[in-house]
């Protein structure tokens, strides 16, 4: 089976956000290793995810293959107060949807985004994961269309820039599957309580009634 290329991000409370990582880190070894010493072991382990969950929630869910070639971004802090962790990896045995489908109800106030991009199956998909409840999307022609008529046809002199093209146009088709659901996620996120309300600051000039020093200054040079 090819590999297929795979993003998830999880975002929520910075609580929920550790916790989620604690169920995921894992001390057995990650199947390819990186100079940074976090990937010296599995640092998004399927295996251990699917073993901690409740029986009734692991029923039905295939034997778990571990992320290889696994990248993880630095945590993204929102002004909601809430944290985003994106992991980027490969899979090729393995389905994770409805193991994501059963964390989100295990981590209830966590946000998962998981996106598909299948090259050998033309597959570019993505889903959205909250307590419980998934939403699938694909991304349309519309959109796939122009971002492939960027790829050169293949001739004998070209190879290396074509798989260079194939891989740009993978990655941006990962984007909007991934973009896909911004909206969305902020929407529940507020909806559900999780975001820290923003404090809203008045300006200098309004606040007690004093005046700043740049505006003191533009008024007395009038």
């Amino acid at each position: 089976m090819d590999s297929w290329l795979q993003r998830l991000a999880v975002r929520g409370p910075a609580d929920d956000i550790a916790a989620f990582k604690k169920a995921t880190a894992s001390p057995s070894k990650a199947d390819y290793l990186y100079e940074r010493a976090q990937f010296r072991t599995q640092r998004l382990s399927f295996v251990k995810l699917r073993s901690a969950l409740p029986p009734s929630l692991a029923d039905g869910i295939d034997e778990a293959q571990d992320p290889w070639d696994l990248v993880i971004d630095p945590p993204r802090r929102f002004r909601d107060g809430t944290i985003e962790i994106t992991y980027r990896f490969q899979l090729d045995a393995f389905e994770p949807e409805n193991l994501i489908a059963a964390a989100s109800t295990m981590f209830p106030r966590l946000m998962y985004v998981l996106g598909t991009v299948a090259p050998s199956a033309d597959e570019q998909s993505s889903l959205l994961a909250h307590a419980g409840k998934v939403r699938r999307w694909r991304i349309s022609n519309r959109i796939k269309e122009p971002i492939c008529a960027k790829i050169p046809e293949e001739t004998e002199d070209n190879g290396d820039e074509v798989l260079w093209a194939l891989a740009e146009a993978d990655s941006k088709m990962m984007d909007e599957v991934m973009n896909h659901w911004k909206k969305k996620v902020d929407e529940i996120i507020v909806q559900s309580g999780n975001a820290r309300p923003l404090k809203h600051r008045r300006s200098p000039k309004t606040r007690r009634g004093r005046i700043s020093n740049d505006d003191r200054v533009s008024r007395e040079g009038r």
